[in-house]
């Protein structure tokens, strides 16, 4: 065993010198290679060595010479050199990371000395010596190779985890002190230190230029009314360092006739214009034409959002892809190799894709000597020579910061995307107003001061009654008055976690806003969930003047140190009886004493936040009853219709019925005694007939009688007025059982109807409008009856669907005439068929199409509404096709619908079961 130096008072008092200015120069920079090439240097000055290097780590457990202070050429350099994870054993790391320990190395000697800095059972610190021991023969052939004979190795810790070594080499062998260990262990204590500050630097500096990035997107993409989605794409590319990307949107995928939204889906169905893509960079290419003119139409991306739909799809490489094999022909021409594939979504609303391309990179690594990894240390390497490990076409991964960088930014695009499509449709609305706003004009700059009063009073009673606008002006006025750094308001939740409300969080601009809170950020206080609101329940108002003075667990510590909180105030907020949140004011900038008047303030504005609250509430309730009240108006006035044309078209039906029963009875008598008056009058004309032949030379008087009343005129007249009479019965017969049949009074419930009759039924009623007049012309009826069962049905409302339909067609048709300078061809089509509502639901369809003027989309949009009419006062209550729609949909369960267009006339499409049971 070595014999360890001791440390006289001229040797401690150089390495007290030594080291103050080490940590001065460590402090002096939170730049990292700074600290490490400072430390590297003052070691080997501290201790004599011909080499001082810090190791580093990487994830895989292989590492890098990332800073080296050599003397002279006494050892050969390994700045910027790789070590494979093998050089290390795991043993060798679980004694650097759990006990600290220092490791000495004598190659002369062939012994290993190692000094824990912690217990090696208990896990206490302790001061303990440099105990020796045999090295492994291979450790002593490594150091020989790398041309060291003594070595001292102490472990840098972050974040509780191995994030290096420093590490002394000298060529010739020599004696390693107490001192010189407790030195090095109180350097690398300070480089641990220093390397939490820098990685805290790096965070902060990585946060701010992701946020500058951020904004400047959102800058590009929210410069309404336009939205320089180009240029926004060419800076995400630059950002993720990517050779190109893609961004597919739908696009008109809004009607703002029909008020019609398509799904992105549906845009991206091979065939429709309704896509719209931007490009940057490189893309792929698709040789030949193809039904997928875009790679976003493949299948491979639908299947993958149908069971991911809000996930980002990181490839890191195509060809290691199997869901991508139908892609990759079109990639092969290029270089691309990783995809970054994004949904655009906006309130679970897909709105298109975002696609970002990195090509393959060629990759070199240089490494201290060739490693051969399958001998696993069992002889050391034969030289520490530099190596180049170099690898062709390689895929570059996606780390997590690029993924949480495109989450945001897919934010950017969705949002401003969503916003420019709702901006578009506000100003095709705007334009429709433009007209009617300038008509007003006038009248409104007459009223102009009577209009700002009002305002007025409407903007103070809707910011005493508006909970957003409350906690606005709350937190806003709390904040200047006690000129706190931050105001922001607190609600719990069922379980007594909670979050922060809103984006109502009022800050002082004299401090830098780097840590705000945010929107809707949920902060649980498990103290608060297990006593169901501690303190604050009972109405008490906490204020830490400091927080490292009271006490709090470092746990809760830390959640304050991660906002930057160093004095507080939390005023509980009560609902009634119930603690519903917090008025949180926060100091970040330092300490605060916070005066008794400030934390009275602060609990009287919590008090009056409840009273609004509560007031709110109230205003809240009241516009939910005011909402109530007027839905049961409106279902009242649907009501009344119902019962008017209820009423209406039972008086109609009885008025019919009774019509056609009293005709009925004269009727048949006559049609009954026409048979008879026909024989008699046969009779009568052959035994005439009879009398010329035997008397052939009659009296004077008779001849006279028989001249006047025109005898032979008569004889052959009267059969023909009989035959006449016999037609116009039958005729007036068929009008009556039509009347009857549309009545249908003896049919009021439901049963099994021929659908044909009924229509026929109403247009025998309505055959004296289908005839030409000396003004106009005839309406032209086709009949286009299909093969159709009997249909379970309520016959007498169905009939009186029929009427109030055609009527209307006739109504439209008889305007156009007049309307026309010459005559127009009026034509109605009356077409049946058999069709099928849903899967298992067999159905008969009704269609009823006219060819008249038609009528224009806002008209053809309210027709169904009681009371809305076209027509002229006296001439139609526009209850009707009301009436019909209710009766086919709401009594049948079936389809009232209609459709049309200005100049080509009009269709109704009416359809039912044909089983009600099985509608219902």
């Amino acid at each position: 065993m070595l014999p360890i130096a001791e440390s006289n008072s001229h040797v401690s008092l150089n390495q007290e010198s030594v080291l103050r200015r080490i940590t001065a120069r460590i402090r002096q920079s939170l730049e990292l290679e700074d600290i490490i090439t400072a430390t590297t240097a003052e070691v080997r000055s501290l201790l004599g060595t011909d080499r001082v290097m810090i190791y580093k780590f990487h994830a895989d457990g292989s590492g890098r010479v990332i800073a080296e202070s050599m003397y002279e050429n006494c050892l050969p350099s390994l700045l910027k050199l790789n070590f494979p994870a093998d050089d290390i054993p795991p043993h060798a790391r679980e004694l650097f990371l759990k006990y600290k320990v220092r490791s000495v190395v004598n190659v002369d000697t062939q012994e290993i000395g190692q000094s824990p800095v912690r217990n090696l059972e208990t896990g206490e610190l302790i001061a303990e010596e440099i105990r020796y021991r045999p090295v492994d023969p291979c450790h002593v052939e490594y150091l020989r190779t790398m041309g060291v004979k003594s070595s001292v190795i102490a472990p840098i810790v972050h974040e509780d985890a191995l994030w290096g070594l420093l590490v002394s080499h000298h060529s010739q062998s020599r004696v390693v002190s107490a001192g010189e260990l407790e030195a090095m262990q109180m350097i690398v204590e300070q480089l641990g230190i220093a390397i939490a500050q820098s990685h805290l630097l790096t965070q902060a500096r990585a946060k701010a230029q992701r946020e500058a990035l951020i904004n400047r997107i959102a800058t590009l993409l929210h410069s309404l009314p336009t939205i320089a989605l180009q240029p926004a794409l060419e800076a995400t590319v630059a950002a993720f360092a990517g050779v190109g990307a893609r961004l597919c949107l739908r696009n008109r995928a809004i009607d703002l006739q029909n008020s019609h939204s398509q799904s992105f889906g549906e845009c991206l169905i091979p065939g429709s214009n309704c896509v719209q893509l931007y490009t940057c960079g490189q893309q792929p290419v698709i040789s030949e034409p193809t039904i997928y003119p875009l790679i976003e139409q493949y299948n491979v991306w639908q299947e993958r959002y149908k069971t991911h739909p809000h996930e980002l799809w990181a490839i890191n490489d195509i060809y290691q892809t199997p869901a991508l094999r139908t892609l990759q022909p079109v990639f092969q021409p290029t270089k691309i190799r990783s995809i970054l594939f994004i949904p655009l979504e906006y309130r679970q609303q897909l709105l298109g894709y975002l696609s970002i391309f990195r090509h393959e990179v060629d990759t070199e690594t240089l490494w201290a000597g060739q490693f051969d990894p399958n001998q696993k240390q069992t002889f050391p390497r034969m030289s520490f020579n530099l190596w180049r490990d170099s690898k062709k076409a390689q895929a570059q991964q996606w780390t997590n910061e690029d993924i949480e960088l495109a989450k945001e930014i897919a934010k950017q695009f969705a949002s401003a995307i969503q916003q420019h499509e709702l901006y578009q449709q506000v100003q095709a609305f705007n334009e429709n107003l433009e007209k009617q706003i300038h008509r007003r004009t006038v009248e409104l700059q007459n009223t102009t001061k009577q209009q700002q009063a009002v305002f007025g009073v409407i903007t103070k009673i809707r910011e005493s009654l508006d909970t957003n606008t409350i906690f606005q002006t709350t937190t806003k006025e709390v904040c200047q008055l006690i000129k706190a750094d931050r105001v922001s308001v607190y609600r719990f939740d069922t379980d007594w976690g909670g979050e922060f409300v809103g984006d109502f969080e009022a800050a002082s601009p004299h401090w830098l806003n780097e840590s705000k809170i945010g929107v809707n950020l949920v902060w649980n206080d498990t103290y608060l969930q297990k006593t169901e609101g501690g303190r604050y329940r009972y109405n008490e108002t906490l204020a830490v003047d400091d927080v490292y003075r009271m006490g709090f667990t470092q746990c809760h510590l830390d959640n304050l140190e991660q906002y930057q909180i160093r004095a507080f105030v939390l005023a509980p907020i009560f609902f009634g009886q119930k603690l519903w949140g917090l008025l949180a004011t926060y100091q970040h900038t330092g300490s605060r004493q916070w005066q008794p008047s400030e934390v009275n303030f602060l609990t009287q504005i919590a008090a009056q936040l409840g009273v609004a609250l509560q007031q709110a509430e109230l205003l809240t309730q009241t516009q939910q009853q005011a909402e109530k009240l007027t839905q049961t108006l409106h279902n009242l006035q649907q009501t009344q219709t119902q019962l008017i044309q209820t009423e209406k078209m039972s008086s109609l039906g009885q008025l019919v019925a009774g019509v056609a029963h009293e005709i009925n009875n004269p009727v048949n008598f006559i049609y009954g005694n026409l048979s008879h008056v026909r024989e008699y009058a046969e009779d009568l004309l052959t035994m005439l007939e009879l009398y010329q032949q035997e008397f052939p030379t009659p009296s004077e008087e008779i001849l006279e009688e028989a001249d006047r009343i025109d005898l032979e005129f008569l004889s052959k007249d009267l059969p023909k007025t009989l035959a006449s009479m016999q037609v116009g019965v039958e005729r007036i017969r068929q009008i009556v059982a039509s009347l009857r049949t549309f009545s249908r009074l003896d049919e009021a419930e439901m049963k099994d109807v021929n659908i044909h009759e009924g229509i026929d039924s109403t247009l025998m009623i309505l055959q004296h409008r289908l005839k030409a007049k000396p003004e106009m012309a005839g309406i032209k009826l086709i009949k286009e009856y299909g093969d159709i069962p009997l249909v379970e049905c309520y016959a007498g409302q169905m009939n009186q669907v029929f009427m109030n339909v055609l009527s209307n067609a006739l109504d439209a048709l008889e305007d156009d005439r007049e309307s026309q300078s010459k005559q127009h061809p009026g034509e109605i089509i009356i077409s049946t068929t058999v069709g099928q509502i849903t899967d298992r639901v067999k159905s008969v369809v009704i269609r009823i199409k006219d060819n008249g003027p038609g009528m224009p989309e806002e008209v053809r949009a309210r027709i169904c509404d009681p009371f809305f009419t076209t027509k002229p006062v006296g001439k139609g209550t526009g209850l009707g096709l009301s009436i019909s729609y209710k009766i086919v949909v709401d009594k049948h369960g079936g389809v009232f619908k209609c459709s049309s267009q200005l100049g080509s006339g009009t269709e109704f499409w009416i359809e039912i079961p044909i089983q009600q049971a099985l509608f219902s």
